[in-house]
């Protein structure tokens, strides 16, 4: 019977380090700006679509301008800038909270690149 005291303080040890752990690691992730949501005083994550491992598409906005970023594990490309129209859009949903239903990310991207499409044809022409 005097084992129970040593083994409940063991196991009681343990349970508390794997909450300092839990709560550590939501900490140091929060910081770091990880994740959709994630902000800084002029940086903010809106969405992300994960294309594969290691590999997403995020809409983000960086003080007024809004950019859809193409993220690798070791690149960062810029796919396109949102113009003001289709960043109206975000900013409207936000305003109204759940009365609007947000845009879908792959139509707002389908969207940005048509006319990315369009801006180069009419470009070629002249």
């Amino acid at each position: 019977m005097e084992w129970v005291l040593p083994l409940l303080g063991m196991v009681l040890s343990v349970a508390v380090i794997l909450y300092l752990a839990y709560w550590f690691t939501r900490r140091v992730a929060m910081g770091s700006g990880a994740g959709v949501g994630a902000a800084g005083n002029n940086i903010r994550v809106y969405d992300r679509l994960a294309l594969g491992q290691n590999k997403s598409l995020v809409i983000v906005r960086v003080g007024v301008r809004w950019l859809v970023l193409g993220v690798a594990d070791q690149q960062i490309t810029l796919v396109t800038e949102l113009s003001e129209e289709e960043s109206r859009i975000w900013r409207q949903t936000r305003r109204n909270g759940e009365q609007a239903a947000p845009p879908r990310f792959a139509d707002i991207l389908s969207d940005a690149l048509r006319g990315k499409r369009h801006d180069r044809q009419q470009g070629g022409d002249e």
